[in-house]
């Protein structure tokens, strides 16, 4: 009598944790994001490595890292990406050997059936890639290429999106409406590709960065409404509100070039020179909507300044 071993594969979400945080009331992102926040973190190696969507982990004080059986561990952020919006993890004690392995971007296509996996479900949930588009976001924020996905997850902050392999390829960002061919809203998600950090995991476990120069930041929420560039908010103590930018001006141009839409504002921005830059603004009051100002703004990184903020709220 012979008998044949089937080798045994844990559920995918056995590699996803939920993540608990705590963030002073005194951070600049507490009224904005809260100071409780839940999300979840996808486990990407053996020895623990993980990536959250990085809104969740912002400022936190306290990190806390669950797996599916109960057990919980301090969490480590070794690394903020402000760019792609992602965050690297590590447990300060191990929650176990499961993980994912990772996909290319390109493994994903308009149409694809997808799977969805959080920490919270015990199994995966269907869906379909919508789209394949650019998204910009208010806070200075721009991706080339995010995957859009519906059905809507409910609890997407942090979960995983898996191709048809089974393989990891984007963290849960946001949920949004999204506009169908007949033009009706359809209530969806917008996921990170993974592969935007994948090939930094090394050095960003040592540098607590990606390599390269670090992208010039003006600390502005900014807005398009009827082809202009409104700012609709301001991080006080960062360069364009020491520059004297104020909610509710429009921002015409970037060194003499003109800007219109968020998207061609951050390139424009980032174009112009690393961190550190000092760049030339023309900016047209908001108070009374004639008076047009030229600014000049330090520039400075973004980790930098929220590194800063936290040790003053820790002092």
């Amino acid at each position: 009598m012979s008998a044949t071993i089937i080798p045994f594969e844990l559920p995918k979400n056995e590699a996803v944790m939920s993540v608990h945080s705590l963030i002073p009331e005194t951070a600049m992102t507490a009224q904005m994001l809260g100071t409780e926040r839940e999300s979840h973190a996808v486990q990407i190696s053996a020895d623990g490595l993980m990536l959250t969507v990085g809104y969740s982990i912002m400022e936190a004080s306290e990190i806390w890292i669950s797996n599916r059986k109960g057990q919980t561990a301090e969490g480590i952020v070794l690394a903020h990406d402000y760019d792609s919006g992602l965050a690297l993890l590590r447990p300060a004690t191990s929650l176990g050997s499961n993980y994912l392995e990772t996909a290319e971007a390109s493994t994903v296509s308009v149409g694809d059936r997808i799977s969805i996996v959080t920490s919270e479900n015990t199994k995966a949930m269907d869906a379909v890639i919508f789209a394949r588009e650019q998204y910009a976001g208010r806070w200075e924020y721009l991706l080339e290429d995010a995957f859009y996905t519906i059905p809507l997850c409910e609890h997407w902050s942090g979960a995983g999106l898996l191709n048809k392999e089974g393989k990891l390829c984007g963290i849960g960002s946001l949920a949004l409406g999204l506009k169908g061919p007949t033009g009706d809203i359809v209530p969806g998600n917008l996921f990170i590709p993974v592969d935007l950090v994948i090939p930094h995991l090394e050095y960003m476990s040592s540098h607590g960065k990606k390599p390269g120069a670090l992208r010039p930041w003006l600390g502005t929420l900014v807005e398009e409404h009827d082809a202009e560039l409104c700012v609709v908010g301001l991080y006080m103590g960062a360069p364009a509100a020491k520059a004297g930018i104020r909610t509710g001006d429009i921002i015409l141009s970037v060194a003499d070039q003109p800007v219109s839409s968020m998207a061609g504002f951050f390139r424009t921005l980032w174009h112009f020179g690393p961190a550190g830059t000092r760049i030339p603004l023309t900016v047209k009051a908001g108070n009374d909507g004639e008076t047009i100002k030229e600014v000049l703004l330090d520039t400075v990184d973004r980790d930098s300044f929220f590194i800063q903020q936290s040790q003053n709220m820790l002092n």
